[in-house]
């Protein structure tokens, strides 16, 4: 059986372990074929660890590599969303989708823009606006609790979040996208942290927890959608890849806190690769 055709979206952070850095490899261990399109390039991340940052926009490169594809009649069984730059580069996605997606392609978007109660640097409330659009063109939409709550424009919770608080953001996320919802770094109890997907297939919430570790760990969230992402581009449920990505976040987590190594160049996800690889096989033996 071939392998799925998928293309990446979003920038290069050229020193630290997330966003293209870490989806290329989980999602190609995955067994999909990957293309990229970089939004941006970037020395590091923007995070307050760093200053002096350098950053290339690569919205004009992206224009001509479109076009060169489209004359190659490029097309894609799915399409994994990140960071985006700008309100321009959305409409640019939009038009990808429109595009260069195959019939029944699975489009996952992680609406990144916001952490622990607020916006990125450079985001907006138009942004916010755009992005909301955005979620409707996907089939499957990942957010974390604050950039749902700013794209349901409901008030930022606080955790630990009470089950109905999340019910209703979930309800109002699906009238963004009634496809399909994972909604992450959900904390109903102090000592545990996971997320909790819907689908218009299985519309009951279904949660999946592991331990909580205290702490910001950069990357997480790309970490935790590459993993979806590459699983649902091999046709796999999608509870059986919220629950994967649980556990595999959990375990790389914990094996970069043991390291001792700086948390803000991102977590050690390459050890635990061959888990990924086991659950594939587990729920999709080679035929």
């Amino acid at each position: 059986m071939s392998q799925p055709r998928v293309l990446i979206i979003q920038d290069i952070s050229a020193s630290c372990r997330i966003s293209m850095n870490v989806a290329v490899p989980v999602v190609s261990c995955l067994d999909n074929w990957v293309s990229i399109l970089p939004t941006a390039l970037l020395s590091t991340h923007t995070g307050k660890e760093f200053e002096g940052y350098t950053f290339l926009d690569l919205t004009q490169e992206m224009g001509g590599i479109l076009q060169h594809w489209q004359s190659l009649g490029i097309k894609f069984d799915g399409i994994l969303i990140g960071y985006l730059g700008s309100r321009q580069q959305i409409n640019i996605v939009r038009d990808i989708i429109h595009t260069f997606a195959a019939e029944d392609a699975h489009i996952i978007l992680d609406p990144a823009m916001g952490d622990q109660g607020v916006l990125y640097p450079g985001f907006t409330l138009e942004y916010v606006d755009e992005m909301a659009a955005l979620c409707n063109e996907a089939t499957v939409i990942t957010p974390n609790v604050t950039e749902a709550c700013f794209l349901t424009k409901r008030p930022i919770l606080k955790k630990p979040y009470a089950e109905s608080e999340v019910s209703e953001l979930l309800a109002d996320l699906r009238a963004l996208n009634p496809n399909n919802v994972v909604l992450t770094g959900v904390s109903l109890e102090s000592e545990t942290i996971g997320a909790v997907c819907v689908s218009q297939s299985e519309p009951e919430a279904h949660y999946a927890f592991a331990k909580h570790f205290p702490g910001h760990y950069d990357g997480a969230g790309d970490l935790f959608t590459s993993v979806v992402g590459g699983l649902l581009f091999q046709n796999l449920p999608l509870t059986v890849a919220t629950e994967t990505a649980v556990r595999y976040n959990s375990m790389v987590i914990e094996r970069t806190l043991k390291s001792g190594r700086e948390l803000h160049y991102g977590v050690q996800f390459e050890t635990d690769l061959p888990y990924l690889i086991e659950q594939l096989r587990k729920y999709k033996p080679a035929e």
